[in-house]
């Protein structure tokens, strides 16, 4: 499994570095306007701290496919490594695809809310696919059902395409499209970390603690004995 943080703070991103294996940083255009600072300076600043191997995915803003292309040759012009366009399934998003294709430049099918638009974006040759797990669920619809769906299909047409499963409420959903399938998960911070507590771990190393303590001391680790 590919791990990510969705998140554009810096501080952040080094912080969840020093803690989990992350594979990358996810963007988007809320998470960016979010920092109050120019665009390219973050993107450059996290690239200075992540290093060229992990992946960093940022978001297109333009609203057809001739737009969507050149915010994606700007971007890639401005980031180097290892680096995804995140393009939008839109009518127009889906005209542009095909357009990156023929510039050589790798993207990320984003907001998606169907398994229909997961396939066609798959059809066009996107790295990712991201649906957004929480809004399907807010909907009534299962997600760790489009998951497996779309990671079935994908299996049977021998497509590249890696299921990036985004936007959660809880650690129960990231585990679900897990077990379904998913290949990545991206997680805003407060899950990732989430992610590593239950309260039975922290009684269990207190238990451990209060016994040690007893034998050999407050102040003793196995280090200064």
């Amino acid at each position: 499994m590919f791990l990510l943080i969705d998140t554009a703070n810096i501080d952040v991103i080094a912080k969840a570095m020093e803690s989990f294996p992350l594979a990358g940083v996810t963007t988007c255009p809320t998470i960016i306007v979010r920092e109050k600072r120019p665009l390219w300076d973050i993107l450059k600043d996290i690239r200075s701290l992540i290093g060229n191997e992990r992946m960093l995915h940022a978001q297109v803003m333009g609203s057809t496919a001739e737009e969507i292309l050149k915010d994606a040759v700007a971007l890639r012009s401005h980031v180097d490594g290892n680096f995804f366009v995140k393009v939008p399934v839109t009518l127009e998003g889906f005209r542009a695809m095909p357009m990156l294709r023929r510039e050589g430049i790798a993207f990320t099918a984003t907001t998606i809310h169907s398994a229909s638009q997961a396939i066609l974006a798959a059809e066009h040759g996107a790295s990712f696919l991201a649906p957004y797990i929480n809004h399907i669920e807010d909907a009534n619809e299962s997600g760790a059902a489009l998951v497996r769906q779309v990671v079935d299909y994908l299996a049977s047409r021998h497509l590249d395409s890696k299921l990036l499963a985004a936007s959660f409420r809880n650690v129960h959903q990231i585990m679900d499209v897990l077990s379904a399938g998913a290949h990545t998960v991206t997680l805003d911070p407060p899950l990732l970390w989430k992610m590593a507590e239950h309260p039975q771990t922290d009684a269990s190393v207190a238990k451990f603690r209060a016994a040690w303590s007893g034998f050999y001391g407050e102040e003793k680790n196995v280090s200064n004995l």
